[in-house]
């Protein structure tokens, strides 16, 4: 374990190491802004108030994500799991670093999400460029549809089969744009409707692709309805995908090596209910909350956790035959390296929410681990 141990370490280490931190993080702001104000000044460009309010709202917001990597950083050098029992899972934990970074103007609003505790969409392909199917995913899609799509087509006409089939044809490639079953979809399907696009045939970059899948509607996510939202709404739905799938999760491919994959394997230590009762056999769902109230069960403090969340530990919960037993240890993992770090920074009547999608790794040279952003978006 010592030879994890890096800087993040000895900054979290104790009350002045996460000062020092601070610190840092806000003479990274100052500098900032005294280069962006005296750029202006020299210029001779007054800024309007809401321009100011905007710039030091979007710096706070940029802070928040430096802090959220270095808070990962430093979990992954003390432990080799990822749950949401630990600091930066914590909304008090993160508030209270937040808070250390002095910030006396405006509010800033951390979160830190593990995107391998989501439905990893490209999974449903066991490789990049390629046409075969993920089993274990297709069931899992299988799983989460069903509970959303009436069996009584009379009731709901949408099928689980058609749309997995058009899942698979907007992933796949090299399989000479064969529409998969009766219900798959590729180009030509697409560049028929009347607002018309090519089909991807390859990963999906973003969540917000799937809205473009036959079949995936943002009623997708409603349980029990085949109705759309209104007008106002699919931008909503849109962004409830993105707290249910990602696009995260890539695994590292040999050196040389033509393709590329999605293992897909979910962490069961921060997965949410919905996904995890799509693990769960047909008929079992149910014992997903099983699972979420031995997570989160705490002594009498409520803040202390019971329940160590170990290899296997599902195990205490539930009660598998051998072969569902093979099935779910198949599908699951106990640990991350993708994360999202959302930072909502308010000033004034100014608010800016910048999103960084996060992957962790470990510096084979040093062993020491950070972070590098794969994706920053403002809001």
């Amino acid at each position: 374990m010592t030879g994890r141990l890096g800087i993040h370490k000895k900054i979290f280490n104790n009350n002045s190491g996460i000062a020092l931190l601070v610190t840092l993080a806000v003479i990274f702001v100052l500098l900032t802004a005294a280069l962006y104000l005296a750029r202006i000044t020299g210029e001779s460009v007054m800024a309007t108030g809401k321009e100011t309010d905007d710039f030091i709202a979007r710096e706070m917001a940029l802070s928040g994500i430096h802090l959220a990597m270095a808070i990962l950083a430093d979990d992954a050098a003390k432990n080799e799991i990822d749950s949401v029992q630990e600091d930066w899972a914590n909304p008090k934990k993160i508030s209270e670093a937040v808070g250390q970074l002095g910030f006396t103007q405006g509010k800033l609003l951390l979160t830190i999400t593990d995107e391998l505790g989501k439905l990893q969409v490209n999974a449903l392909l066991q490789a990049f460029p390629g046409h075969e199917l993920n089993r274990d995913q297709q069931l899992l899609w299988e799983n989460f549809l069903s509970t959303r799509i009436a069996p009584d087509k009379s009731e709901d006409p949408r099928d689980v089969a058609a749309i997995i089939n058009s899942l698979k044809d907007w992933l796949d490639s090299g399989d000479d744009d064969a529409v998969t079953g009766l219900s798959g979809a590729e180009s030509d399907y697409y560049l028929g409707l009347e607002s018309p696009h090519a089909c991807g045939n390859g990963p999906f970059n973003q969540v917000s692709e799937l809205l473009n899948v036959k079949g995936i509607t943002p009623a997708l996510l409603d349980i029990g309805t085949k109705e759309e939202p209104p007008t106002d709404e699919p931008l909503k739905k849109a962004l409830e995908f993105s707290d249910v799938f990602t696009v995260y999760g890539m695994a590292k491919a040999p050196l040389g090596a033509k393709t590329y994959g999605f293992p897909g394997k979910i962490n069961i230590n921060t997965a949410g209910i919905d996904v995890l009762a799509a693990l769960f056999p047909r008929g079992m769902e149910d014992l997903a909350q099983d699972l979420i109230d031995f997570r989160e069960e705490t002594a009498q403090d409520g803040t202390t956790f019971i329940n160590l969340l170990d290899k296997g530990w599902y195990e205490r919960v539930i009660e598998f035959s051998e072969q569902e037993k093979k099935r779910f240890d198949r599908m699951i993992r106990y640990a991350s390296n993708y994360f999202e770090a959302k930072s909502t920074a308010k000033v004034n009547d100014t608010e800016v929410v910048v999103s960084a999608y996060i992957i962790r790794e470990q510096n084979k040279k040093t062993n020491q681990w950070g972070c590098r952003i794969l994706q920053l978006t403002r809001d």
